[in-house]
């Protein structure tokens, strides 16, 4: 037996345990979530419209909120593209009375991200430290 506890002191010690776990999942949710969000914006590039290729090169993300528990990443289209997001994804009436095809690449990559995503949480919670 590595390390005896009183019974007084239990209560301590599963404390300072469950911290230490919890700090070790917070980091690695953390990494998984900047990672996922990488490859996301990667993807929704990749699978843009490619006709003048600047919307391609507008999207991006960025960190909108960190705490000790938490971190928030945005994906978002910079000035002046982002006009252009839910017409693509969408569709959207033409001059002649027409409709447009709508480009599912925003929502096809947002699936897969979110997936990705809680599969690799769900694997760092079970495995822990």
């Amino acid at each position: 037996m590595a390390n005896s506890i009183k019974i007084g002191d239990l209560e301590k010690a599963i404390n300072e345990e469950l911290t230490i776990y919890c700090d070790d999942v917070t980091e690695k949710v953390k990494k998984i979530s900047d990672n996922v969000m990488k490859t996301l914006v990667k993807n929704t590039k990749k699978d843009a419209n490619k006709r003048t290729g600047t919307y391609a090169k507008a999207i991006t993300s960025k960190r909108t909120l960190e705490t000790k528990r938490s971190r928030v990443n945005t994906w978002y289209v910079k000035d002046p593209e982002y006009r252009k997001s839910h017409l693509l994804e969408k569709g959207h009436a033409t001059r002649n009375g027409g409709r447009t095809r709508a480009f599912t690449f925003i929502s096809k990559n947002e699936q897969i991200a979110v997936k990705d995503y809680e599969n690799q949480v769900e694997e760092a919670i079970k495995n822990g430290s």
